[in-house]
C-alpha cells in the first residue's frame, strides 16, 4: 500500500476467492481503485504447470495495471469485486477496520451459554 500511496505502479495478485476482501481492505486503506488481479482459485496443492499456466493467463493483465495509465487503471479497477464485496458485507460474512460484521449469534433464535 505504501508503494501506490508514493506513485509507485502496484497491482496485488489475489486468487478470485479472495478479491472480495482485498477491495474491502484497499477502500478501508483509501485506495479504492488499487488494481486487484485475479488469479483462479486455489492455488494450494496445485502442481507447478498449473500455477504457471494460471500465472501465464494473467501476466499481460498485471503488466497493463503497472504500466498503463493511472487514471485509467484506476477507474478499470475501481470497480472490480464490488457487487460480490457488497453481498459479503451484507451477509455478514466480512470484517472492516475495528468492527467485524460476523454475527455469531445461533440463526434459530437460541442462545448458547458456556459449559456445554
Amino acid at each position: 500500500m505504501k508503494l501506490e500511496q508514493a506513485g509507485v505502479p502496484t497491482a496485488v495478485i489475489c486468487s478470485d476467492e479472495f478479491g472480495p476482501l482485498g477491495r474491502a481492505e484497499a477502500r478501508v486503506l483509501g485506495a479504492p481503485g488499487l488494481p486487484l488481479v485475479a488469479i483462479p482459485h486455489p492455488l494450494a496443492d496445485n502442481d507447478a504447470s498449473l500455477v504457471a499456466a494460471k500465472a501465464k493467463a494473467i501476466v499481460d493483465e498485471v503488466e497493463l495495471a503497472l504500466t498503463g495509465d493511472p487514471a485509467g487503471i484506476t477507474e478499470r479497477y475501481r470497480h472490480r469485486f464490488e457487487r460480490l464485496t457488497q453481498r459479503r458485507l451484507e451477509a455478514g460474512r466480512m470484517c472492516l477496520d475495528d468492527v467485524c460484521a460476523v454475527d455469531l449469534s445461533p440463526t434459530d433464535g437460541s442462545a448458547q451459554t458456556g459449559g456445554g
